[in-house]
């Protein structure tokens, strides 16, 4: 079973940003009036963006997006198989999605010749 099973993002104390809690807002309206979202778009802090598809046994697969549309969206597979469940896919993406730290030279300098 997932670890964030039975949570409400929606109704947690972690600082959100107004456009994720509407977009959880307009998911949940859909949902009501008998619609299905079956994607969302996930933007990591490094500045990828990621698609992210439901599947019909409650799974998710995962796209990364390519920013000018060249390489097409790209799918990141799952540990076993093309599926995520929702904790690992949290994890997965908090692991990737986290900006690169800039290379330090270790107090090393190279003097140019």
């Amino acid at each position: 079973m997932c670890h964030n099973a039975g949570r409400n993002p929606a109704t947690e104390n972690h600082a959100m940003k107004t456009s994720t809690k509407n977009a959880i807002g307009i998911a949940n309206a859909f949902g009501r009036r008998g619609f299905t979202v079956a994607s969302v778009e996930v933007h990591t802090p490094d500045g990828r963006t990621w698609a992210i598809d439901t599947t019909n046994t409650g799974g998710f697969r995962l796209f990364e997006i390519d920013p000018d549309g060249r390489d097409g969206p790209n799918e990141h597979d799952a540990v076993e198989g093309d599926t995520w469940d929702a904790g690992d896919l949290i994890d997965y993406l908090k692991a990737v999605g986290e900006p690169k730290a800039p290379p330090t030279d270790n107090g090393k300098s190279h003097p140019t010749p």
